[in-house]
C-alpha cells in the first residue's frame, strides 16, 4: 500500500466513530443490460462505463446516488448523484442505514490504488473481486459528520472542476489566437499565396538554417572526472516545459570544453525534441526565457539560436507549436519503433517570417496568455494538494469537523 493512502486495515478508531465493513451496508443494484456502445456524445445524461472517464448517453435509468465500480482492466470508482445510466461492465452499488454514499465514495477514492492492486484478480485482463470491496473495513463517523466531511470535499472538488474548465477554455482560446496571429498576423489587409499557404503580403518564407544556427547535442547524462561539471537541460525538460527557466531542477552531468562552448544555453534560444517513440512527440519546442548559468542542451535535442536581427526566438517557439507546423515535421520523421528528424529536415524546414516588430507583438500576446494559463494551473495544483491533505486529515479523524 502506498504511504500516502489511508490504511484501510488500521484498527485505530477515533472517539465517537465505529469500525464497519462496507459489505454490512452495501446493496448491489441490478446488473445493467446496456453495452458500453450505448454512449453518445450528444446525450443529455452521464453514462458510466469501465473507464475513468464519464461519457454521455440518452439513457437515464437512475436518479438516486450510486457508487459505481469498473469490473475489468483497472480500478475506477465514480459517484453518480443525478439522472444517469451505466453499462453492463459496471458494478453499481448503494449504501443504506447510517452510511452516506458520498462519504464512502471519498474513502474509496482515497484508496483507489489499493483497490486496483489487491481487488483486481486474474491473469491477462484482471477483474474486480467484489468480495474484496465488501470486506473493506473503515472507521466511520456518525452520519452527520460523514455528511459534513463529504460536503467539504465536494466544495473543494467544485473549485478544482471550475478551475480546470477555465484552463480548458483559455487553452482553446490560445489555440485559436495562435492560428489567427501566426497565419494572418496583425492588421493585414493584403495577402499572397505561398508554398505554405496564404500569408500576409509583407511576410516571406525562409529555411530555418538561413536565419538560425542549429546544432544537435550529443551531451548525455553521465559524469566523468576529467570533464567539467555542468547542468543538463534534457529531453523531458523540453517536453514538459514551454518555457525553460531557473525554476527547473536540471540534471547534473559533465562535459568537455568544446561541448560547453557549443551547447551552452543562452537567453532566447529554442530547443526542439529530435527523437521520440512516437512521431507526435517530434519537434516539441521550448524557449529559454531566462539567462541560465552552466546549463547545456542535452542529448536527443536540437538547439536553435536565431539571428536576432531577423527572428525572435520567442516568436519561433510559438510558431513551432502551431499544429500545421507540427504536422510538417511529422511527415519528415523517420523510423519504425523510434522516430527521428534528420539534420537536413530541421535545417531546411520552411517557416513564415513577419517583420521583427510584428514577431515581438505576436510573441508578447501569446506569452501573456501562457502566463494566465500558468497561473490557473498553479491554482489548480494548490487546490488538488489541499484536497489531498484534507482527505488525509478528515477521513482518518485526525481533524474533526464541527456539526451544527
Amino acid at each position: 500500500m502506498a504511504s500516502d493512502e489511508l490504511d484501510v486495515m488500521s484498527s485505530v478508531v477515533p472517539e465517537g466513530w465505529s469500525r464497519q465493513k462496507l459489505g454490512d451496508s452495501l446493496i448491489p443494484r441490478p446488473k445493467s443490460k446496456l453495452p458500453s456502445g450505448e454512449s453518445n456524445p450528444l446525450g443529455y445524461y452521464d453514462f458510466y462505463v469501465c473507464s475513468h472517464k464519464v461519457l454521455k448517453s440518452f439513457h437515464n435509468e437512475y436518479s438516486s446516488p450510486s457508487i459505481l465500480f469498473s469490473t475489468g482492466g483497472e480500478a475506477s470508482v465514480h459517484l453518480a448523484t443525478e439522472r444517469y445510466a451505466f453499462s453492463t461492465d459496471v458494478w453499481a452499488t448503494e449504501f443504506e442505514g447510517e452510511i452516506c454514499n458520498e462519504y464512502v465514495f471519498r474513502l474509496l477514492e482515497e484508496n483507489i490504488r489499493t483497490i486496483n492492486y489487491s481487488g483486481f484478480q486474474g491473469s491477462g485482463i484482471k477483474h474486480l473481486d467484489k468480495s474484496f470491496i465488501e470486506k473493506l473495513e473503515f472507521s466511520i463517523p456518525p452520519l452527520s459528520e460523514q455528511k459534513k466531511i463529504a460536503s467539504i470535499l465536494t466544495s473543494v472538488d467544485e473549485v478544482i472542476e471550475n478551475t480546470q474548465k477555465q484552463i480548458d477554455k483559455l487553452q482553446d482560446l490560445k489555440k485559436a489566437t495562435m492560428n489567427e496571429l501566426l497565419t494572418k498576423g496583425i492588421g493585414h489587409s493584403e495577402f499572397k499565396d505561398s508554398q505554405l499557404g496564404r500569408i500576409p503580403k509583407s511576410w516571406y518564407i525562409s529555411n530555418l538554417d538561413e536565419i538560425s544556427r542549429i546544432v544537435f547535442s550529443n551531451v548525455d547524462k553521465k559524469s566523468y572526472e576529467d570533464e567539467t561539471p555542468v547542468l543538463l537541460c534534457n529531453y523531458m525538460d523540453v517536453y514538459r516545459h514551454l518555457y525553460i527557466t531557473n525554476s527547473i531542477k536540471f540534471m547534473p552531468a559533465s562535459a568537455k570544453k568544446r561541448e560547453i562552448e557549443k551547447f551552452s544555453l543562452e537567453y532566447d534560444d529554442v530547443m526542439i525534441t529530435k527523437d521520440s517513440e512516437t512521431p507526435e512527440d517530434i519537434a516539441v519546442p521550448a524557449h529559454v526565457s531566462e539567462q541560465l548559468e552552466g546549463v547545456l542542451c542535452g542529448y536527443h535535442l536540437a538547439l536553435i539560436r536565431t539571428d536576432k536581427q531577423k527572428l525572435s526566438g520567442r516568436f519561433l517557439c510559438h510558431l513551432l507549436s502551431l499544429n500545421s507546423v507540427q504536422r510538417r515535421f511529422y511527415r519528415f520523421a523517420n523510423g519504425s519503433t523510434r522516430f527521428g528528424l534528420t539534420a537536413e529536415s530541421i535545417n531546411k524546414a520552411q517557416i513564415t517570417i513577419p517583420s521583427l516588430s510584428e514577431q515581438k507583438k505576436i510573441a508578447s500576446i501569446l506569452t501573456s496568455m501562457d502566463k494566465t494559463i500558468e497561473e490557473k494551473q498553479s491554482k489548480l495544483s494548490q487546490t488538488q494538494f489541499l484536497k489531498k491533505s484534507l482527505m488525509q486529515d478528515l477521513l482518518t479523524g485526525k481533524v474533526r469537523v464541527t456539526v451544527n
